[in-house]
């Protein structure tokens, strides 16, 4: 009998705990909703995955910022594998380019976009 109200006591001292930890944790989260960032460990294991190069400097976007670069990595997982290697190839040649090719490879898509 005593051994149960042990168990029992022992349980109900670890759910406070919980519940205290839950509580803080829930908090922040409030706290960065409440701004429109995203934690993340909110991020899926495959959306951290594809932003992980952005990883060091995620706290410091914005909320808005966060939320255009989830609907990217969203976007991209959404691609078949063959275009994934595309966009992957496209970026690897991006980060190749000098200064100068990169302002004029901006210009020319601001150009066909109007």
């Amino acid at each position: 009998m005593r051994t149960k109200i042990l168990i029992a006591l022992y349980i109900a001292l670890l759910s406070l705990g919980s519940a205290n930890a839950r509580a803080a944790v829930d908090s922040y989260r409030l706290y960065l909703a409440q701004r429109g960032e995203i934690p993340w460990q909110s991020l899926s294991a495959e959306e951290q995955a594809a932003l992980q190069r952005y990883r060091k400097q995620w706290d410091s976007y914005t909320g808005e910022r966060q939320q255009e670069m989830q609907r990217g990595a969203q976007r991209y997982l959404e691609l078949p594998p063959q275009k994934r290697r595309e966009v992957e190839q496209q970026q690897r040649q991006y980060r190749e380019m000098t200064p100068e090719q990169r302002r004029r490879l901006r210009e020319e898509y601001q150009r066909e976009r109007r």
